[in-house]
């Protein structure tokens, strides 16, 4: 975590400096250009000038400070969305893993769900099943295991969609499913996922707020620097 927000640190940084080295190159050409007019003119009017270069160079910090203190919230949301994704992906990974290791331990777990909802599913005249591949295999020869849970007339089928284990069941009457798919079941733990994301997540928090800083600061000693920029063509 510390070495990605490292990387974006110096990148965010290496882009305002090339970008305030933009606006004063283009502020001092801008001295320059007027410095022969002002030599025409009072020094009332050289001194408006250089309170109009001043204001104008502010600006165009202040305008950069906005937008690079927005990129960073930008960068740090889609870090954020993009480990979160990948948490989920390895979580999936995980739960294939101890299912390919303990298929019997899955099997137990898959009919003891099946359990738990046969009061809202075992509705006649039929229960329609959809399985994975593998779950289909198993369960064709193993038919048994799950009318020895439901009463009504039950029909397997192999889903289309390939998903990493569970099932999903479909009541004839009322046209009625439930999900109880691995996929859905952590779509459904999202919240929770996010929390725990969000107390590892927070042990970053401190580096976010120094990379903000980090910046304002700069942006503030360019501001302090104008002056020595507008010296040179006084």
């Amino acid at each position: 975590m510390k070495e990605r927000f490292g990387k974006l640190s110096l990148y965010l940084i290496n882009q305002a400096e090339n970008e305030i080295k933009k606006i004063t190159q283009q502020t001092l050409f801008q001295m320059a250009e007027v410095r022969k007019k002002a030599r025409e003119r009072t020094s009332e009017s050289s001194l408006k000038l250089k309170e109009h270069f001043n204001e104008t160079y502010n600006k165009l910090l202040n305008n950069s400070l906005s937008s690079y203190l927005l990129k960073i919230k930008e960068e740090v949301l889609k870090s954020k969305n993009k480990l979160m994704l990948e948490l989920i992906s390895d979580l999936t990974d995980l739960i294939k893993d101890k299912i390919k290791n303990n298929y019997s331990s899955y099997i137990s777990f898959l009919l003891k769900n099946l359990e738990n909802i046969k009061h809202f599913v075992d509705k006649p005249p039929e229960i329609i099943i959809h399985l994975n591949s593998i779950d289909f295999k198993y369960f064709s020869n193993n038919m048994g295991k799950i009318e020895s849970i439901l009463r009504n007339k039950v029909s397997l089928i192999k889903s289309k969609e390939e998903f990493t284990g569970g099932f999903k069941c479909v009541i004839m009457t009322g046209h009625l499913s439930y999900d109880h798919t691995i996929e859905n079941q952590l779509k459904k733990s999202t919240s929770i996922i996010e929390i725990e994301f969000s107390k590892i997540f927070s042990d970053s928090e401190t580096d976010i707020r120094d990379l903000e800083n980090n910046y304002i600061e700069f942006i503030q000693n360019q501001k302090l620097a104008v002056n020595e920029y507008l010296k040179k063509y006084e």
